[in-house]
């Protein structure tokens, strides 16, 4: 097993490496808030809002692939398993885990990308898989439904996750002093967020590049760490609680 790296910064503890080699090692997480790589058929068809022929460069992964995956997650986290995921992914991984699989839930974009090809409707959307151990379950949205609200974000990566979007999953499932675990880490999103939040955070990537960027990112979070910045998102999570009923 080979972990590149390893770093500390504040609460965030950082591996690169592949994921699937360090999850083992690590010790159980509260929540798990990750965005794995998507299907063949996602990939093949995806935009940038930059350039419409740049297209993702990570590998692609199967269901079988992503049911292994959750299986793992599922036996390292005390509570939730959150993941954006192709919406093709969501009918295995409700039939691998029937009683775990809680809800789908949706992202959908306000200002989203075209369709470049012109010969079918955008999409406009993201599917979310929402996982719980058996046991008791607990979440802090109140009467919020699974539709989340938020701009794409022109990031580091083709497919970056809005600060947004993340710190409202952090909000809903987990509590400040939580640890959080985010396997697929990309540019750092979800440690920016817990920096942000007060949540501890283990995070995974693999590609050195992204992993450095992720660390500066993270490292700006608690540097610009302000108690204004946590009203300003739940203040937002309000408004689009409003806009989904």
């Amino acid at each position: 097993m080979t972990i590149l790296l390893k770093r500390q910064i504040g609460n965030a503890t950082l591996y690169c490496g592949d994921s699937l080699e360090v999850l083992p090692t690590l010790p159980t997480a509260d929540v798990v808030i990750t965005d794995p790589p998507y299907n063949a058929k996602t990939h093949a068809g995806a935009r940038t809002t930059q350039n419409a022929k740049q297209v993702t460069q990570f590998e692609a992964v199967s269901d079988q692939y992503i049911t292994e995956l959750f299986s793992m997650l599922l036996g390292m986290t005390k509570h939730w398993v959150i993941s954006t995921v192709a919406w093709q992914h969501l009918q295995p991984l409700e039939k691998a885990f029937p009683d775990e699989f809680i809800r789908a839930g949706v992202w959908v974009k306000p200002h989203y990308t075209k369709q470049h090809s012109g010969d079918r409707p955008a999409t406009g959307w993201e599917a979310i898989a929402m996982l719980h151990p058996l046991g008791k379950k607990r979440w802090y949205g109140g009467d919020k439904s699974s539709v989340y609200y938020a701009d794409p974000e022109m990031g580091y990566n083709q497919t970056q996750k809005p600060l947004k979007l993340v710190a409202e999953f952090v909000q809903d499932f987990s509590t400040p002093g939580e640890t959080v675990l985010d396997p697929f880490m990309g540019s750092g999103t979800t440690g920016a967020a817990c920096a942000k939040l007060g949540r501890k955070f283990i995070g995974i990537e693999r590609d050195p590049r992204m992993f450095e960027i992720a660390c500066k990112r993270i490292e700006e979070a608690y540097r610009s760490r302000q108690t204004g910045w946590q009203a300003k998102v739940t203040q937002q999570r309000t408004l689009g609680a409003t806009n989904d009923r």
